[in-house]
């Protein structure tokens, strides 16, 4: 997927950070990370489906990047 299209799925999930939406990436089949955004610290989560481990991103940049890498688009 192209980076650009991830940060345009970040930007959705930020701009709608009084819900709450998650946004699942699946590859092969086979769902990779769920991401979502939290508000109060204005920061991305992604959880990763294969160990449960959870990093926290600042930025859109940071975290498309994080994402792409775990689906092996970099």
């Amino acid at each position: 997927m192209p980076l650009d299209h991830t940060k345009n799925m970040l930007e959705t999930l930020k701009y709608y950070s009084d819900c709450q939406i998650t946004q699942t990436f699946v590859k092969d089949q086979s769902q990779i990370l769920v991401v979502r955004y939290i508000k109060e610290s204005h920061s991305f989560e992604v959880t990763y489906t294969g160990t449960s481990m959870k990093r926290t991103y600042p930025t859109i940049d940071s975290a498309a990047v994080a994402i792409e890498q775990a689906i092996g688009n970099h």
